[in-house]
């Protein structure tokens, strides 16, 4: 498992732009429409993290933005990437009691993993 501090000197080669923070700015403000033409016109990545270790992903998801997380599934962000201090976005959901984001994370993990077993377990269908 990559160190914390391999982690941040991995996104120190990708300098921050001015265009990823409207990124984060657009997620934070839930505004989807501008999300997607960032994403698309500059070629944003999402999951890019920032000096503090959040991204527009890790953000949206933290703040329960479920139309700027559909835009973010849509454009095929990898939904895997941790945060700054390693905690992946299901995390976040349940940290934050975004209901709507984890059930949504989980479905598309299960679409993208075929996890049947996962999906017939007591706690699926109960967040499902």
């Amino acid at each position: 498992m990559k160190s914390l501090k391999a982690k941040f000197k991995k996104n120190e080669s990708q300098d921050w732009s001015r265009s990823d923070e409207r990124l984060l700015q657009a997620v934070e403000q839930n505004e989807p429409e501008k999300v997607a033409a960032l994403i698309i016109k500059k070629g944003l990545c999402p999951t890019k993290l920032d000096a503090e270790g959040k991204s527009a992903f890790h953000l949206g998801v933290s703040l329960g933005r479920l139309d700027c997380l559909e835009v973010i599934i849509a454009h095929g962000a990898d939904l895997t990437v941790t945060d700054g201090v390693g905690l992946s976005a299901l995390h976040l959901a349940a940290k934050n009691s975004q209901s709507e984001c984890l059930k949504r994370l989980l479905q598309v993990k299960c679409i993208n993993k075929s996890c049947k077993r996962m999906k017939d377990s007591v706690i699926f269908s109960n967040i499902i």
